[in-house]
């Protein structure tokens, strides 16, 4: 997928790329693939999604216990057998997420039953879902379906694409549209699961709907910015600030609209060491740092640190 930027953008034209980065290691992959089909060797490549899956499953009834004892490897291998991306971001490097699903049993005289409080996350943003409520029979498959949604697999979906749609953000300017529009669309269908497991719809699909409304949309080309930034710090310095103080700014700007919005104080807890890292030695580093310092008051003390005499 071409690389897409706000035309505002600081452009630099003359780089070469660093050695390690996201965009760079999205474009190694698959000459690596194709070098181990040239040569003949067998390896095992990374699935698209890789998931770290953890039930809980010490509030169930015994019986139920033994019966949910491998469900997450059920959850699994369904995440890591879907192919997620869409056919121009088949070369993205495999995203990793971590679920925990704390189980809790649903008496039923028709089949077993739980609700579940549904954790996911990435490297900077995390979901928690408390309504998540599905059936499950022991040793059965989950099957991905585009059309149709189940009370799990359903949940499932939804809350993949909105980290691949905050993931792809990271390539570009509003790269990860496609899976906010294809979480937006599995949250529409969310009113055709079975009445016992419809809980929690209406609440996702208010949540899907703001990626697209402001603030949100200014947070997700601040990404733009600050990738884009850490992309040429490497070799472009000045520039990469510039790009990152944009970044900030924007931040800055969402946060005095919607001081509760969860996403930036997300992003913030995992990018504050880049910001230190890239400005503790930049001319206007107190302006910076005593922003940070408002802003992310968890690492202020940090911040302070780098705070010199003015």
């Amino acid at each position: 997928m071409p690389y897409q930027s706000d035309p505002r953008r600081i452009i630099v034209v003359d780089f070469k790329p660093p050695c390690f980065s996201l965009r760079v290691l999205r474009f190694l992959f698959p000459v690596f693939f194709c070098g181990v089909l040239l040569f003949g060797t067998t390896v095992l490549l990374g699935a698209q999604v890789k998931a770290n899956v953890h039930v809980i499953i010490d509030r169930l009834p015994i019986d139920e216990q033994d019966k949910m004892r491998d469900f997450h490897n059920v959850v699994k291998n369904y995440i890591e057998s879907v192919d997620w991306f869409e056919e121009t971001d088949s070369d993205v490097e495999p995203i990793e997420i971590t679920i925990q699903m704390f189980l809790k049993d649903i008496p039923s005289n028709i089949e077993d039953r739980y609700k579940c409080e549904f954790l996911i996350s990435s490297s900077d943003v995390q979901y928690f879902d408390k309504r998540v409520r599905f059936p499950y029979q022991q040793n059965e498959v989950l099957t991905y379906n585009e059309q149709a949604i189940g009370p799990l697999t359903g949940i499932i979906d939804f809350y993949v694409n909105m980290i691949l749609g905050s993931e792809l953000d990271k390539y570009g300017e509003y790269g990860g549209d496609f899976y906010y529009k294809r979480a937006k669309a599995i949250a529409a269908l969310g009113k055709f699961v079975r009445t016992e497991f419809i809980l929690g719809w209406r609440e996702r699909q208010e949540l899907i709907k703001k990626v697209f409304t402001e603030p949100f949309l200014t947070f997700r080309r601040m990404k733009d910015y600050f990738f884009y930034g850490l992309y040429i710090a490497e070799d472009k310095l000045d520039e990469a600030r510039k790009n990152l103080k944009i970044a900030l700014d924007m931040l800055d700007e969402v946060l005095q609209k919607k001081p509760d919005f969860d996403e930036p104080k997300q992003f913030l807890d995992a990018h504050y060491t880049e910001f230190i890292d890239l400005f503790k030695d930049a001319s206007n580093k107190n302006e910076i740092f005593k922003k940070l310092a408002a802003m992310d008051p968890d690492h202020k003390e940090l911040y302070e640190e780098h705070i010199g005499d003015s």
